[in-house]
């Protein structure tokens, strides 16, 4: 863990000096602590260390996100497991079209390069936990290829926007020793929409949504499981003042049946595996001066039981988190900025079966941020 530090704080001064040269280049890293536990005498910890770098000239732009994470879990019965690893990193390649066609279209090219953990351990499994305690969930994967395009329009008060992307995904080891190597995750075709009016007094409401279709799963070229469809929707309203600005959104989230392997096919399940998922989430942000500012916001999620009675196999019961946050963040002449914020959650759900078998509890969590960037 210490040469990965190293490593990443090795690379700024390198990049202070680039950028001083480079119009258009940002840079921004930091580190993020992260502690959670629950009622059943679980706890774990991630230790996030980031690194984007942004360049953009005219209408291109060029984007690479990566990192270093530290994991840990502390069973209870059972030994502790840590991993310590570089995360995959995420290329962004993307071009903007504007004022030349009816709409405004972006051009983008997302690709995931395998620079992350693969070929996991049992131990190392136990560490890939829900996306609601701990920020990181993937440890890595193989190479991924995602064209994208998006128009948007304006026409008074209102504006529109829509936009498609095909993801690639490789395969990949996941775990030999779990028998899922050479294992084919399979493909995502992702649609999306934005539809929002601007009103008086700086106020700006809007509807989305996004539809993922997802292709089969395979382990050594032979179909294994399918991913239900996935539906979301929402509505928001924002506004924005002199020193200030204001933002809500609710969303809802559906899931289709999934694709289970049954009598050497895929079958459909009976019922849903997946409950519905509603959260609303309220930001806001003050600015004290032109170069520091203060935010903070809450959400709120409840995950559904899913279509599965309770007793059964495939039961999950239904899921409950309040989530706060608080930030400041201060600007200097010199191009660099910093910031700092605090969160911290509380989790309730009953018992899970799916994707593995949890006890009812209680989660609760905390987590610590600092970021530095040069722009």
């Amino acid at each position: 863990m210490k040469r990965t530090v190293a490593m990443l704080l090795s690379i700024l001064p390198l990049l202070w000096c680039t950028w001083s040269h480079a119009s258009g280049l940002s840079v921004e890293t930091g580190i993020q602590q992260e502690f959670w536990e629950d009622t059943r005498d679980s706890s774990g910890s991630q230790t996030l260390l980031p690194l984007r770098i942004e360049w953009s000239d005219g209408n291109a732009t060029i984007g690479l996100l990566s990192g270093a994470v530290h994991a840990t879990l502390d069973p209870p019965g059972a030994p502790d497991r840590s991993l310590t690893h570089t995360l995959d990193t995420k290329l962004n390649l993307s071009y903007v079209i504007q004022g030349k066609l009816p709409v405004d279209l972006l051009i983008g090219m997302d690709l995931n390069l395998p620079t992350g953990k693969t070929d996991l351990s049992a131990a190392d499994n136990a560490l890939i936990l829900d996306p609601e305690i701990v920020s990181i969930t993937t440890f890595g994967e193989g190479v991924n290829i995602n064209p994208t395009l998006s128009f948007a329009k304006e026409w008074g008060p209102w504006s529109a926007g829509a936009g498609v992307g095909y993801n690639i995904r490789r395969a990949y080891d996941f775990s030999s020793e779990a028998g899922l190597s050479d294992y084919d995750p399979g493909d995502i075709l992702s649609l999306n929409a934005l539809v929002q009016r601007e009103f008086s007094r700086g106020y700006v409401g809007r509807v989305f949504g996004k539809f993922s279709r997802f292709g089969k799963d395979r382990l050594h070229g032979a179909d294994l499981f399918r991913e239900g469809e996935y539906r979301m929707v929402g509505v928001g309203i924002s506004r924005t003042g002199a020193a200030w600005e204001a933002d809500v959104n609710l969303r809802g989230a559906f899931r289709g049946k999934t694709e289970i392997l049954s009598g050497g096919s895929l079958g459909t399940e009976p019922e849903r595996s997946r409950g519905d998922e509603w959260s609303a989430e309220a930001s806001v942000r003050h600015a004290l001066r032109k170069d520091v500012s203060l935010s903070g916001s809450v959400r709120g999620l409840i995950v559904s039981k899913n279509g599965y009675p309770g007793g059964t196999p495939r039961h999950n019961g239904s899921k409950e988190k309040i989530a706060l946050s608080v930030g400041c963040d201060r600007r200097f002449a010199s191009g660099m900025a910093a910031g700092v914020s605090l969160k911290g959650f509380l989790m309730t759900e009953e018992a899970q079966a799916i994707p593995q078998f949890i006890e009812a509890r209680t989660v609760r969590g905390i987590a610590v941020a600092f970021r530095i960037g040069l722009n």
